[in-house]
């Protein structure tokens, strides 16, 4: 049995899990604006805007029943194409993301848009946006989407929430003391 990656959706669909959101725009505040947060003032320095090609990781459930009114985005990125610092360069980083053992990324199998070039797109979960609903609505108002389907979907879910479950032992039981337990 075969299961296809991605489905092409189009506006009037509702928002779900796993959509790709192309060029969306987003706030990257500094330290300095946080600072003017803290003190309550009016930002001192104009708050940059960037742009980028992003998953949405929000519940489906949640943004279907109003439970949410801004969407967690994580960034994707073209595994080969891609100019950003986390890029696998080499096949024995690719493979390591290909096999889960990068848990900050997820591969995504190949992917292609109109604007986005046909390659393997790894999400980063190092970098997460939340932004408005009404906002993304927007954004993709009269496009079409592709749209990450299950069982993939529920992979990249699975995925996300490791990368932040993941608990760091202060001492972990040493290898050698496992050795010589009776079988």
């Amino acid at each position: 049995m075969e299961y296809p990656w991605y489905a092409e959706v189009d506006d009037t669909a509702p928002l779900e899990q796993g959509d790709i959101v192309e060029n969306c725009q987003i706030i990257i505040p500094g330290a300095e604006h946080y600072q003017d947060i803290v003190n309550e003032a009016k930002p001192s320095k104009e708050i940059p805007i960037g742009t980028i090609n992003g998953i949405v990781m929000s519940q489906s459930c949640d943004i279907r029943h109003d439970k949410v009114s801004s969407i967690i985005l994580c960034p994707i990125w073209a595994l080969l194409s891609s100019d950003d610092f986390n890029n696998p360069k080499n096949s024995k980083q690719r493979e390591e993301l290909r096999q889960g053992k990068r848990h900050a990324y997820h591969l995504l199998n190949k992917l292609e848009t109109a604007t986005l070039p046909s390659d393997f797109y790894f999400v980063d979960f190092h970098s997460i946006f939340s932004v408005p609903k009404a906002f993304i609505m927007e954004t993709l108002k009269g496009k079409t989407r592709k749209r990450l389907l299950p069982p993939y979907r529920e992979h990249l879910s699975q995925s996300f929430a490791r990368y932040f479950m993941r608990v760091g032992l202060p001492v972990d039981i040493e290898k050698e003391m496992m050795k010589n337990y009776p079988e």
